[in-house]
């Protein structure tokens, strides 16, 4: 998780604790994207050069800043307490996109967490997952929501950004964001933007995707409804691209059935956008009374909270003002913070 390394790294410069030091066993500011290198480089790393380094470490307490490198737990010194962050056990519950060995890999990784002194969450259902699958007790987690970058995602972007320039024009947009895996649900689209099928055919509506190109079938289907010029893809979307795309648009459908806590929504909301998602496993928390939730499976309460938001205006700035008094509260410091009681009570309890 090279954001969270990011950011934590961030807060130990300029919020460095005042009753205890902190160090990294890697040298180097934390990468941007390591998913990015070379599977043999990702390989060499986890599983041999971290768990050198990892034997060579000193120090009163250690935290693991990724559930997937859980396995460096036994390669740690005995004695000082252990910490591990956790972000969900997805592949555990829907491993679609994974083959057998790659699962069983990050069963055996996940197992090691029990023997953790304690673990971070960052969310209650990932709290619950960690209860339900591996039988940790819940007096050994300690949930702590992640940030949003508010400013970032805030901060209006120029007219004359590319992306805002090529999205200016079009009708009301409806977005939607990520990858297709099935827990993604995204095959719940064509039934939710078909009860507005009027708004599409007025050209008052339009709905655009960022991510993963949807598969053809789904596409073709989406197409049928909202007419060639009512659907645009835009692929995947980073940094100012992702943020003109939020601002650009007058509401979020996030229909995801599965989340240990995503950053979608946040973001959204940060980036002035109204988010509409339904209400199974982390959604909730991640929007809290923000969102506009719909029961899964009920299309027609998803496509009203979607109408309302393109076709009334002050609807839109309440949900607006709400979304964006969500996002502020959800920041990082107030992480971090969390996590030092962590350290104090293992370190001074």
């Amino acid at each position: 998780m090279d954001r969270y390394w990011h950011e934590l790294h961030k807060l130990v410069i300029s919020q460095p604790p005042s009753d205890f030091g902190i160090t990294c066993a890697l040298t180097g500011p934390p990468p941007v994207r390591s998913a990015s290198a070379p599977r043999w480089q990702r390989f060499l790393e986890k599983y041999i050069l971290y768990p050198r380094r990892a034997r060579l470490q000193k120090g009163s307490l250690y935290h693991i800043l990724d559930h997937s490198y859980a396995h460096l737990l036994k390669h740690l010194r005995a004695g000082p307490p252990k910490v591990v962050t956790v972000f969900d056990l997805v592949p555990l519950e829907d491993n679609q996109g994974l083959n057998s060995a790659q699962v069983e890999r990050f069963r055996r990784t996940v197992m090691h967490l029990r023997n953790a002194d304690h673990l971070i969450s960052i969310s209650e259902e990932t709290k619950h997952a960690l209860q339900r699958l591996l039988g940790i007790p819940p007096e050994r987690v300690t949930v702590a929501v992640p940030g949003t970058d508010f400013e970032t995602f805030q901060k209006r972007l120029s007219e004359s950004h590319p992306l805002n320039r090529r999205l200016r024009d079009l009708p009301p947009i409806i977005f939607s964001v990520g990858s297709t895996v099935r827990r993604k649900n995204l095959a719940s689209l064509p039934a939710i933007l078909a009860a507005m099928r009027d708004l599409f055919q007025q050209n008052k509506a339009c709905f655009v995707r960022a991510g993963d190109t949807l598969p053809e079938a789904l596409r073709q289907e989406i197409t049928a409804i909202t007419g060639p010029n009512g659907f645009i893809e835009l692929g995947p979307l980073f940094g100012s691209d992702l943020i003109a795309a939020f601002q650009s648009a007058k509401a979020l459908i996030f229909p995801s059935t599965l989340e240990g806590l995503t950053f979608v929504i946040p973001e959204a909301m940060a980036a002035g956008c109204p988010v509409v998602t339904n209400t199974l496993t982390a959604n909730p928390e991640a929007g809290g009374e923000a969102a506009l939730y719909y029961s899964e499976g009920d299309s027609a309460q998803a496509a009203h909270h979607l109408r309302n938001l393109i076709t009334q205006t002050e609807f839109h700035a309440k949900q607006q003002a709400l979304g964006l008094d969500r996002a502020r509260l959800l920041t990082w410091h107030r992480h971090w913070q969390i996590v030092q009681t962590v350290y104090q009570k293992l370190l001074y309890s």
